[in-house]
Formats: C-alpha cells, sequence, structure tokens
C-alpha cells in the first residue's frame, strides 16, 4: 500500500495540510489576497506573500464608534514556526524582506501599519484615538486573530519609533509575547525633554575630525539659511507644500540637518559635506541627501507626518534640539508645530511614557534592545534593567547602523543564542554566530517594495 502512504505524505505537504490562503480567509474580520511579486522580484526561498486587511475598533473602548482596516503584509514559511511582528511605527515597512530577528528566527513575519498612517484609516479620522493604548489594542486583536494559525512563539521588533512601540505592547500585553527586540528606540518623557539640550555637542566630543565635521554641518545650515531665496525655489521644484509652506518646510529641514546628519549618517560622511562657499546646487544636494525638505511636503504629512507629530504633542514627546547657531536666521520657531497638525494642538500628557520608563527599569521580560552610541536619538534611550533582558551599544553607530549585525562577536553571538532559545529552537543553531547585514536599517521603515 505504498502508493497510498505516497498520497497521504503530498496530501498533507506545504501549507501545513490546509492551504494557508484558505486559512486566512476563514479568519474572522480579516480581508486577504495573496501578493504576486513584479518582474525582478526574488521571492525568499519557501515564503509565500500576502496582503491582510484586519478590521479594527476606532476606540477599543466604545465598539459602536464605528471601524477601520489595518493593512498587514505577510510573509508565511510554516505555521509552526516563530511569528515576527514587525511595527515601523508609521507605514507597513519590511513588506516583502525579511528583518533581523525574523532572519534569525527562519520565522514568518507579519509586518503591520500603525493605525491611521498610510492607508490604515477610517474617513474621517477621531485624531483622540490615535493613542498608545489604542495601538497596543489593535496589536493584541491582530496576534490573537492569527494565533489561530500560528502556534509558535512570537515576538515584536522594530527601530526607533517602532523600537517604542514594541517595547509599549510587551508593557502592556506581556501575555502576547515570548520576546521584544527593539533598535535605536528613545522612550521621550518630557515636550521638549531637556535631556538632548547638549547631544549635538557631545557626539565624539574632543576628537578634533569630530569637531571639525560638527563646525563644517554648521556653516553648511547657516549659509542655507543665507541664501534661503535661492534654496526655497529648489525645494518647491521638488515637492507640494500647500500645507505648510515650501519656506517653513525648508527652514525645518534646515534646522533638522545636523541631527538627521548624525542620525543616519555619520562619521564617514564627514568627508562629504561641502565648504559652505559651495554652489547653490551642491549645497542644496547635500540637504536633499541629508534632510530633505520633502519631509515636510503635503504627501508625506498626510501620510505619515501629521500623525507623528500629533503624537508627539499628545503624548510620545519631542527633544530640546540645539539650533542657537542659527537663529538670527530663521524666520519661525522650530517649536511651533501647529503648521504641520492634522488638527488642534492637543493637551501634552506624558503619563505613558513616563510608565513605560519606570517598566524598563524594572525587570522586562525577554527584552533585546540594540543602540548607538554616536545616535543623537541616544539621549533618550532608556534604562533597562532586570535579569531577562539585554541591553547593547554599538560603538559609534548612528539611527541607521546599530543592529545585531553590527555588535563585536561576543555580543552578536549572546544576542542570538539568548534570542533563539527565547523561541525553543535547537541548540546546535544557537551556535552561529554568522549575522547577515539587513537590506535596510531596523530603524527605517525597510526596503522600498
Amino acid at each position: 500500500m505504498r502508493w497510498l502512504a505516497l498520497l497521504f505524505v503530498l496530501g498533507c505537504s506545504g501549507d501545513d495540510g490546509d492551504d494557508i490562503l484558505a486559512q486566512l480567509s476563514a479568519l474572522p474580520n480579516v480581508r486577504v489576497t495573496e501578493w504576486t511579486a513584479p518582474e525582478g522580484f526574488e521571492p525568499e526561498p519557501g515564503y509565500r506573500y500576502f496582503d491582510l486587511w484586519f478590521t479594527q475598533p476606532i476606540d477599543h473602548e466604545n465598539p459602536s464608534a464605528g471601524t477601520f482596516e489595518q493593512f498587514a503584509a505577510l510573509m508565511h514559511r510554516d505555521a509552526d514556526a516563530p511569528l515576527v511582528l514587525h511595527t515601523s511605527g508609521y507605514g507597513v515597512g519590511w513588506a516583502r524582506y525579511r528583518n533581523e530577528p525574523s532572519t534569525l528566527l527562519d520565522a514568518n513575519q507579519l509586518s503591520l501599519e500603525y493605525r491611521y498612517y498610510a492607508d490604515s484609516r477610517p474617513d474621517p479620522v477621531d485624531w483622540s484615538t490615535l493613542t498608545v493604548r489604542q495601538n497596543a489594542a489593535d496589536e493584541h486583536t491582530v496576534l490573537d486573530t492569527v494565533g489561530s494559525i500560528y502556534s509558535g512563539p512570537k515576538f515584536q521588533t522594530g527601530g526607533s519609533k517602532g523600537g517604542e512601540t514594541s517595547m509599549f505592547h510587551l508593557m502592556l500585553y506581556p501575555d502576547d509575547l515570548d520576546g521584544a527586540i527593539t533598535y535605536v528606540a528613545p522612550v521621550i518623557v518630557d515636550n521638549p525633554d531637556d535631556r538632548y539640550a547638549t547631544v549635538l555637542d557631545d557626539i565624539g566630543a574632543g576628537q578634533p575630525a569630530i569637531d571639525g565635521c560638527r563646525d563644517k554641518l554648521r556653516a553648511v545650515q547657516r549659509e542655507l539659511l543665507v541664501r534661503r531665496q535661492t534654496i526655497e525655489p529648489l525645494a518647491a521644484q521638488d515637492g507640494t507644500y500647500n500645507i505648510a509652506g515650501v519656506s517653513h518646510a525648508t527652514e525645518s529641514a534646515i534646522v533638522e540637518l545636523e541631527f538627521v546628519f548624525w542620525m543616519t549618517r555619520g562619521e564617514q560622511d564627514c568627508e562629504l559635506v561641502p565648504a559652505p562657499t559651495a554652489p547653490d546646487d551642491v549645497l542644496y544636494t547635500f540637504l536633499t541627501d541629508t534632510n530633505n525638505p520633502v519631509a515636510f511636503s503635503d504627501p508625506v504629512l498626510l501620510e505619515s507626518g501629521q500623525q507623528y507629530i500629533f503624537q508627539d504633542q499628545l503624548e510620545l514627546g519631542y527633544p530640546v534640539l540645539a539650533h542657537s547657531h542659527l537663529d538670527d536666521l530663521t524666520q519661525f520657531s522650530y517649536e511651533d508645530w501647529t503648521a504641520y497638525l492634522p488638527t488642534a494642538l492637543p493637551t501634552y500628557d506624558p503619563t505613558i511614557a513616563r510608565e513605560l520608563e519606570t517598566f524598563l527599569r524594572g525587570d522586562p521580560q525577554h527584552l533585546i534592545h540594540v543602540g548607538g552610541e554616536w545616535d543623537p536619538w541616544g539621549a533618550g534611550y532608556p534604562t533597562i534593567g532586570g535579569t531577562e533582558a539585554l541591553d547593547f551599544s554599538v560603538a559609534h553607530g548612528s539611527h541607521w547602523s546599530s543592529g545585531i549585525y553590527s555588535l563585536p562577536e561576543a555580543e552578536k553571538s549572546l544576542a542570538v543564542a539568548t534570542l533563539r532559545g527565547w523561541a525553543g529552537l535547537a541548540s546546535s543553531r544557537e551556535k552561529r554566530t554568522f549575522v547577515p547585514v539587513p537590506r535596510a536599517a531596523m530603524a527605517s521603515r525597510g526596503p522600498a517594495i
């Protein structure tokens, strides 16, 4: 009866017996389609790709207030394998490529859009429900929904705002997760947060090359403002600025230039900082390559900028950003964000951020955080205590260059072994130390597709 045995094996191969598309389609309050890769895209071996839309309450405390659909991108490998929930804190991010934890765990990956960002929004938006607790409830609902399919351990990851989001979930719904892997994640507890007052002076302080780079950056900032009458028209060619105005958007980008240089570029690019005597197009190209005014253009503000600024003003706080060397040339108050908000300025309440700070100082279970020594957001990195958490710092690391892959070998091995141990994976696999460089920074929103 070998042929019957063969038919049985064939019938049970693939997606754990039942086809995964059918299982996903049977989930309550979920729409699903299988994603078709465009020409030139190379799928990860063994994975299938799906787009999911979860119907969520606008207000989890008042379900009668209506619903919206929240978008997620799924990379499915095996229902028994670990599942990594990824959040960028903004749009979906890391939709079609495995992030670092998913790679290390050979995991399924579900990338979830934050409520009211990009396409995950009702019409009209009730901005009062764009809160940390409402979003954590979204994530809890999603994990509970897919839990009927994915039986393996569950982790959450993200960088920067996405890392903070993952920490909030670990605090508010600890039973949802077997661990969280977070990157360059500040927990800002004031608006403004004075811990950032000297951060741009502190990066590499006393090292002549870094001090010289800082001086060059500030000279370029000043020159860009001096030449605003020629720089603003260049910005106007690249985007539309009906919400904030091109003058305000360009000035905001220039004021942030030094901070963002250390955040995303760092010491290896110091030699690329132009002289302040460079032509207009050279200075403008350096600005757009570092902190493009388009970040304050209408499409970007509508997709994520207004939401982020609203959350900062409501709960998440914002750093002091040193700019006294520019104040005689500016036309706008950098601290006044009302022109960028989608609604009236909310009343700031730091309660949830301070709760998270206290939680992380205690004994958070199964948390790995990787920060960067020269990341300007690092002034707000939380103190992480307890015996079930690991906190690493990448030497000279930026917001963009800090991950498990960039740690020294001993720390890298510890992080990998600990993570795989939490997932209950075979000890023989825990010994591997090779960690591939991700396709994009974990603090970014991932590769474009």
